[in-house]
C-alpha cells in the first residue's frame, strides 16, 4: 500500500514538465555563446534530490526545488576569489529581465523563485582538478571556497540500494547542458528512494513549515545509512526508523551525521538543542505511528491513519489498493505477509540485502 502511496508523492507530469522547461531554459541562457560565461565553458548539470530521484510533490505552502550546477572550467589559481565567480554567474542571470525579477542571492546559490510551488537553485561551481568529480562552490557568508561532491554522494546513495545507476557516469558524459530527466513512476524507483520520499512527506506534515524541520540531506543520509535492503517500503521504513531511534538513544548530545563522501562535514550542523529535541520527537512518534498502523483493521481506520501520517492523497492510494486486493482475492492468487496491513502476491521476489552499515566507509 505504501508503494501506491508513493505514487501520489511523485511530482505531476505538468509540474515536473514545467521544471524541466525552466531548468533547460536557464541552462541554455548560462551556456549561450554570447554569454561572458562561455569563455569558461560552463557545464550545466543537476544535483540533489532530482539526481537521486527522491523529489516529492509540494505539500501545503512548501515548494520543491531543483539544484542546477553551473560548473565553470577554471580553478582557484585563476579565480582565487569565490565571490568573483558567484558574481559572474549572478550577473549573467541578471541580464535576463525575467530572471532578474525572480532571483535572490542565497548563501551558496542564486535562487529563481517561480510561482507554482517550484524554485530553481543555481549553484556556481569549479572543478577540484585531479580529484575526479569533486567540486568547489562559493560561500557568500564566509567568502571562501567550500568543497562539495554531489556526484560522489549520489554514487554512495545508489550503492546502498539494488540499482546499477551511477552518478559518475552522468558527470563524465560532458554536455553543455545536461537535460533534466523525466520524473519516474514510484514503481520504477527503488525501495530506499520511496522510503526517503515517505520520510520527507511525514516531515513536511509534522513540522508544517516550521524552521526546525530537519534538512532533506540529513534525512536522506540517515535513511541510506540504516537501510537494510528490504524489498518493501513498509519493512524498509520500519527498519530505518528503528535504527535511527536506536542511534539517537545511544548518542550523548546532538547526533552528528558525517557526510559519507566528506567526513569533515556534519550534515546535522543545523541542529540546536530545540530543533534536535523536535527531531527526536519526530522519529519516536513516527516509529510509534508506523507500528500502530500495522495493527489496524478495517479500511476506514487504515485510511484515517494514513491521511494523518502522509496527507489527504493517501485516501486515493487506499482505494486503488482495495480494488487491487479484491481482484486478487477473486483470482485466488493472494498470499499474506507477516503484517496485517500489507498484502502481497504469493510468489515472493528475492532481493539483494545490503549489509547494515554502522559507520560510513566501514
Amino acid at each position: 500500500m505504501l508503494e501506491l502511496l508513493c505514487e501520489t508523492l511523485q511530482p505531476t507530469q505538468t509540474l515536473w514538465g514545467d521544471a524541466q522547461q525552466k531548468y533547460n531554459a536557464v541552462g541554455n541562457w548560462l551556456a549561450a555563446p554570447e554569454s561572458k560565461l562561455n569563455l569558461l565553458k560552463p557545464d550545466i548539470k543537476y544535483q540533489g534530490s532530482a539526481l537521486i530521484e527522491t523529489v516529492v510533490r509540494p505539500w501545503g505552502r512548501e515548494e520543491f526545488d531543483v539544484d542546477l550546477l553551473c560548473i565553470l572550467n577554471t580553478d582557484r589559481v585563476r579565480h582565487p576569489n569565490p565571490m568573483a565567480v558567484y558574481d559572474l554567474v549572478a550577473a549573467r542571470l541578471a541580464e535576463h529581465a525575467t530572471y532578474r525579477r525572480l532571483m535572490t542571492r542565497k548563501e551558496r546559490c542564486i535562487e529563481l523563485n517561480y510561482a507554482g510551488q517550484f524554485h530553481l537553485d543555481i549553484v556556481p561551481a569549479i572543478p577540484r582538478f585531479g580529484l575526479g568529480q569533486k567540486l568547489m562552490i562559493p560561500d557568500r557568508k564566509q567568502k571562501v571556497w567550500i568543497p562539495t561532491d554531489p556526484f560522489g554522494y549520489a554514487d554512495w546513495f545508489f550503492g546502498r540500494t539494488p540499482v546499477t545507476k551511477m552518478a559518475a557516469e552522468q558527470y563524465e558524459a560532458r554536455a553543455d547542458v545536461q537535460p533534466l530527466q523525466p520524473a519516474k513512476r514510484a514503481k520504477d524507483i527503488a525501495p530506499l528512494q520511496r522510503t526517503v520520499q515517505l520520510m520527507k512527506r511525514r516531515r513536511d506534515l509534522f513540522f508544517d513549515g516550521n524552521g526546525d524541520a530537519p534538512k532533506s540531506i540529513a534525512l536522506t543520509t540517515l535513511a541510506s545509512k540504516h537501510y537494510g535492503g528490504e524489498a518493501m517500503c513498509t519493512d524498509a521504513l520500519l527498519t530505518v526508523l528503528t535504527r535511527i531511534h536506536e542511534e539517537i538513544n545511544n548518542t550523548s548530545g546532538i547526533l552528528v551525521i558525517p557526510n559519507p563522501v566528506d567526513r569533515s562535514e556534519n550534515l546535522g550542523r543545523h541542529w540546536n538543542d530545540r530543533s534536535y529535541a523536535r527531531f527526536k520527537r519526530f522519529i519516536s512518534l513516527f516509529l510509534d505511528e508506523m507500528q500502530e498502523l500495522l495493527q489496524l483493521r478495517g479500511w476506514d481506520k487504515i485510511t484515517e491513519a494514513l491521511e494523518e501520517l502522509f496527507g489527504d492523497r493517501a485516501r486515493r492510494a487506499v482505494e486503488i489498493y482495495a480494488k487491487s486486493l479484491d481482484a486478487k482475492r477473486r483470482s485466488s492468487k493472494l498470499g499474506f505477509s507477516a503484517g496485517p496491513v500489507i498484502l502481497t502476491p504469493a510468489a515472493s521476489t528475492t532481493t539483494r540485502m545490503v549489509p547494515r552499515n554502522e559507520f560510513f566507509g566501514s
